[in-house]
């Protein structure tokens, strides 16, 4: 019996994308803990492409901010909910998905 060859995941360049540049509104950078933007697209893109997503699945983010984990989960017809304590934040976070409604037509669940 053979043993199956396994190829790791490599990931790199996780951190060189900014969030600037008219995709999320302007209160956003005010937190003091944002997602890097290159990484929570390879991680929706990672899990998509091994089966653990698929459109219509619901993703529960406990550390949902300003929303910044919903635009890719958005993208692949994923139903995001995000978990936030602080108003502002919360606000901040509809937002960021208000400005992506109208700008791609994708909606939130």
């Amino acid at each position: 019996m053979s043993m199956a060859t396994v190829e790791p995941d490599i990931w790199t360049n996780c951190f060189d994308e900014s969030w600037t540049g008219g995709i999320v509104c302007d209160a956003t950078m005010s937190h003091p803990a944002k997602y890097s933007r290159s990484l929570i697209r390879r991680i929706y893109q990672h899990a998509v492409a091994e089966g653990w997503l698929t459109p219509g699945s619901v993703v529960v983010d406990c550390f949902g901010g300003v929303a910044l984990g919903a635009i890719d989960a958005l993208f692949h017809g994923l139903t995001w909910i995000g978990c936030e304590l602080e108003p502002r934040f919360h606000q901040t976070g509809n937002e960021n998905i208000a400005l992506w409604n109208r700008r791609w037509g994708h909606s939130a669940g």
